[in-house]
């Protein structure tokens, strides 16, 4: 598995050159701005929620991998509320009808992020929890190099709000570093684990369709944020 992982960083080291994370570091830009795409989470991140509890949590079981696998499950199952949260205090949580806002949800501006978990299910959906790990991998460095941009940016947003967003900022970078799944040990048996030359080339192409259905999805929060330019309208404590 070691030469799965080195794809793994390899891929998330090109996905860290998005104009997005750009973006997001500009300090030129109000940090509300830099955030205005937030809504367009909302499709991946429920749909994770699901992924986490109906496709990668096998129970009973008694595979050590898969065990891991429930654990991580249980740990991320309840992050979309943190999300909620944070659109609120953004100011992205408008009093729109409920037929606006699901064709937002399944519209044009979403469609590449809603992809994101059908490609990702296609590959977890299977009995060998060897294809679920490298998904979660896959999930668990994008999310990572994510609010570690993210972090900065709420930081900003705190220092006007004294608010905290715990979504995009320290609860939730602190809650992706805790997770068992990144425990130095853990990850040394995981790349311990010998692979056939199928399975290799399976968890190959999880990583390389899995980055580019992210790459496509990030992309799009990009353009989303540059149509829709906004007067910060924040929730102040």
């Amino acid at each position: 598995m070691k030469e799965v992982f080195s794809l793994i960083k390899e891929k998330n080291c090109q996905l860290a050159q998005l104009p997005l994370f750009e973006f997001m570091q500009d300090r030129g830009i109000h940090p509300a701005q830099r955030l205005v795409f937030a809504p367009c989470l909302i499709p991946l991140v429920m749909g994770f929620a699901d992924l986490w509890k109906e496709v990668f949590r096998k129970e009973p079981t008694n595979n050590p991998m898969q065990q891991i696998l429930n654990k991580h499950t249980y740990e991320e199952e309840n992050h979309w509320e943190w999300l909620l949260e944070d659109l609120k205090k953004l100011g992205l949580d408008p009093s729109e009808n409920y037929t606006d806002t699901v064709r937002f949800l399944w519209g044009e501006e979403t469609q590449k992020t809603r992809q994101v978990c059908f490609i990702l299910h296609q590959f977890a959906n299977q009995e060998n929890p060897v294809f679920k790990l490298v998904v979660a991998e896959v999930a668990e460095v994008t999310a990572n190099l994510f609010f570690s941009i993210t972090q900065k940016v709420a930081w900003e947003l705190e220092e006007i709000t004294k608010q905290e967003y715990p979504y995009f900022g320290d609860c939730h970078l602190n809650s992706e570093a805790n997770h068992n799944i990144n425990k130095t040990e853990v990850i040394d048996g995981f790349e311990a684990i010998e692979l056939t030359e199928q399975e290799r080339q399976l968890a190959f192409e999880i990583v390389e369709k899995g980055f580019e259905a992210y790459t496509e999805a990030i992309n799009e929060w990009f353009v989303y944020a540059q149509k829709h330019q906004r007067s910060p309208s924040l929730q102040v404590a």
